[in-house]
């Protein structure tokens, strides 16, 4: 494979695990909700049967967070890096290889998405995100170790909230997974860091324009 290939789409994977990481810490730090932050990262894990990468997170335009937050991780200077999304995204590393090496827990998974998917164009966003926590304690959670999430304890025992951390991370593993499986690593994002740059400020003047 060609090292430079497949750039686009992989930016558009990370954009949306980076946009994952920073809604959990938004939610789990300032009780800071954005559902049209969310709204793509629900519909990624719901879209298991798409061909193009911008379709699972509906269009590019929804990730600008992502994207924003993506460059500022990977091109800015020591102060404007998170060491808690570092710990977020080696967290999801680590749950996506005990998923993917586990077909039972894979079909699991299929298996209630696709149940979800037959109801939830007549449920509420809240209601969306209710399902998929479910899902998510029922598959990823019995994996270990567990991500543990930092942050105020007033917001990370709302159920709502929870729920919505939960789904979050379900987007993350999908993004990861996403990533891994369009040639992404993190040797390649490490030397091909201008490129990724590039990328980002096309989709960003993209967005803007």
């Amino acid at each position: 494979m060609i090292w430079n290939d497949k750039i686009d789409e992989q930016t558009i994977a990370l954009a949306g695990l980076y946009q994952s990481c920073q809604v959990v810490s938004k939610i789990a730090w300032g009780g800071e909700y954005n559902e049209q932050e969310l709204t793509p990262l629900i519909n990624c894990i719901l879209k298991i049967d798409s061909t193009k990468t911008e379709d699972i997170y509906m269009d590019v335009s929804n990730l600008q967070t992502g994207l924003i937050y993506l460059k500022k991780q990977i091109v800015g200077d020591i102060f404007t890096r998170s060491s808690e999304t570092r710990r977020y995204i080696a967290s999801l590393k680590q749950l996506s290889d005990n998923l993917m090496s586990d077909e039972k827990c894979i079909i699991k998974i299929q298996t209630l998405l696709k149940e979800m998917g037959n109801k939830v164009e007549s449920m509420t966003i809240n209601e969306k995100t209710a399902e998929l926590s479910s899902i998510y304690q029922k598959t990823l959670s019995g994996f270990e170790p567990r991500i543990i999430v930092n942050g105020e304890n007033l917001y990370l025992t709302d159920h709502t909230h929870a729920s919505r951390i939960r789904t979050a991370l379900f987007a993350g593993v999908r993004s990861m997974i996403l990533w891994q499986q369009l040639g992404g690593s993190k040797l390649k994002l490490f030397f091909l860091k201008n490129q990724f740059a590039k990328q980002i400020n096309k989709y960003l003047g993209m967005i803007k324009n």
